[in-house]
């Protein structure tokens, strides 16, 4: 679960910035949103892997999430980097502390978001899957682990739950 209290934390705090009250989803004219703060990251597993819970510092730089362009949100255990464009996300979670970078594709659109990732976990690779719906200051979603036999931990699935103070 290390693994995705990583990603989903910092996907989470990415995603909350989307303005989903516009339902226009005309992401270009919105505002951007700013997320930095602290915010508090729940996983819990429906495969018997427990549940984490975790707060983080957010530091926000660039265009900001909502509006077409580049958006750089860091944090103690590392980076993220997303290029927006319309309801298309692309970018780099950055694992400073493990030396890891996760690539992932997604959507944002309206109240919707879905992200796509993937890593190289000891000889194989590991996908990791968030569909969810957001507001301003929360995120809810699942996420979904799948490890090829050759990672180090099991896969496992569950729900993910991130909320500003």
């Amino acid at each position: 679960l290390q693994a995705a209290l990583l990603l989903g934390s910092t996907l989470a705090l990415f995603a909350v910035a989307s303005n989903s009250t516009n339902p226009s989803n005309n992401f270009s004219s919105n505002s951007p949103m700013n997320v930095a703060g602290n915010w508090t990251i729940t996983l819990t597993s429906t495969q018997g892997q427990g549940t984490i819970s975790a707060t983080a510092d957010v530091a926000q730089s660039g265009q900001g999430i909502g509006t077409n362009g580049v958006t750089t949100l860091t944090g103690v255990v590392g980076s993220i980097t997303v290029s927006q464009s319309g309801t298309n996300l692309t970018g780099t979670l950055t694992n400073s502390i493990k030396g890891v970078n996760y690539n992932f594709t997604g959507t944002l659109s309206g109240g919707n978001i879905t992200i796509t990732g993937s890593v190289a976990c000891g000889m194989g690779i590991q996908s990791t899957n968030i569909i969810g719906t957001i507001t301003s200051t929360k995120l809810h979603g699942n996420y979904t682990i799948t490890r090829d036999s050759a990672c180090y931990y099991p896969s496992d699935a569950g729900t993910l739950a991130a909320t500003k103070q």
